[in-house]
């Protein structure tokens, strides 16, 4: 499965154990076979495997103090079933490009093998549970035109390129899955048996809401797709201006309610979040840039107030925008961490 590394600097101040910290206790994984916690200055990751021939089950940790960048690694090729359950990570995945690992989300990934992969935490907590496929179990859900079968092509050639089959929500009855197999206390073969139904069950609710989702893409149409993806555009060529969506939806010519719901189908999240979202993502590359003072980058992204500015900035980011310039300024060349 996934392991996760550090930069070679902040390794050197990092430890690695085989053993849970007694203040981690309660989240030990009943029936692990395999435990590594990683504390550094960045905080600490905590993840626990449970392994079989055909699958293996992990849970990943992630208390994170301060902003790191970690490297998830594979040793061999994945086909891993991945659930967001807590927080959302940026990451980007060898071969294929960026993913947002989105909180309350299921995506099913084929990872290559390597360190080709990159994934960017904020300060604040994040888990994630993962099942990882061999080439034989995954070949159970991906016949008769499955949306896996890409997935498993790759799995059984090695290939260098990594993909993702899709993304749908994290739904109630998956939740209740994984809940069984994380407080499974059952024992020996029973125990197996339980895992292995619980995992068919998963991978069966994945598929079945892969295949709503695309259906009612097919059923509602993508009517608005290119206008929405055109907004997208105006709003990240424009965040220097107000930007507000009375006015947005009025240059589009819609209604507010109408061009909410559209933009949010196309884009997965809301017009005000896009919004400040972009802000922050360009605040960013201008900060780390350094040629520009705090108050100039405020304006230039659309906030008139500088104070407003940094304090919106330390909540997404969990440093103010001083802060994240000096460690960008001292870490040029280097992982921002």
């Amino acid at each position: 499965m996934m392991q996760y590394h550090v930069s070679s600097k902040t390794a050197a101040y990092t430890s690695v154990s085989n053993e849970i910290p007694k203040h981690y206790q309660q989240h030990r994984l009943p029936g692990a076979t395999y435990t590594e916690c990683m504390q550094g200055p960045f905080g600490t990751v905590l993840r626990q495997m449970i392994e079989n021939g055909e699958w293996i089950v992990q849970q990943a940790q992630f208390f994170i103090s301060k902003m790191v960048r970690i490297y998830p690694v594979a040793l061999e090729p994945l086909g891993v079933l991945h659930c967001m359950l807590s927080g959302s990570v940026p990451t980007v995945l060898s071969g294929f490009g960026e993913v947002l690992l989105r909180e309350n989300a299921m995506q099913f990934f084929y990872v290559p093998a390597g360190k080709g992969n990159t994934a960017l935490f904020s300060k604040g907590y994040y888990e994630s549970f993962q099942i990882g496929l061999s080439a034989d179990y995954l070949s159970n859900f991906s016949q008769n035109g499955s949306p896996l079968s890409e997935q498993l092509l790759q799995l059984q050639q090695a290939a260098h390129k990594g993909s993702n089959a899709g993304t749908c929500p994290l739904s109630l009855q998956a939740l209740d899955q994984i809940g069984k197999i994380k407080h499974c206390e059952l024992q020996g073969h029973r125990r197996k048996l339980y895992y292995q139904a619980r995992i068919n069950d998963l991978m069966l609710l994945y598929l079945h809401a892969l295949d709503d989702s695309q259906q009612l893409a097919v059923v509602n149409g993508n009517r608005y797709e290119k206008e929405m993806r055109q907004l997208a555009s105006y709003i990240t060529e424009n965040l220097e201006n107000p930007l507000m969506i009375g006015q947005l939806a009025g240059k589009m010519g819609l209604q507010l309610q109408v061009m909410e719901k559209e933009f949010k189908k196309v884009h997965q999240q809301t017009i005000k979040s896009f919004i400040q979202d972009q802000r922050m993502k360009k605040a960013c590359m201008l900060l780390a840039d350094g040629k520009m003072t705090i108050i100039d980058v405020a304006y230039t992204v659309g906030y008139s107030d500088a104070a407003y500015f940094a304090n919106t900035f330390k909540k997404q980011l969990g440093l103010t925008p001083t802060e994240y310039q000096k460690r960008a300024k001292n870490n040029t060349g280097k992982d921002l961490q």
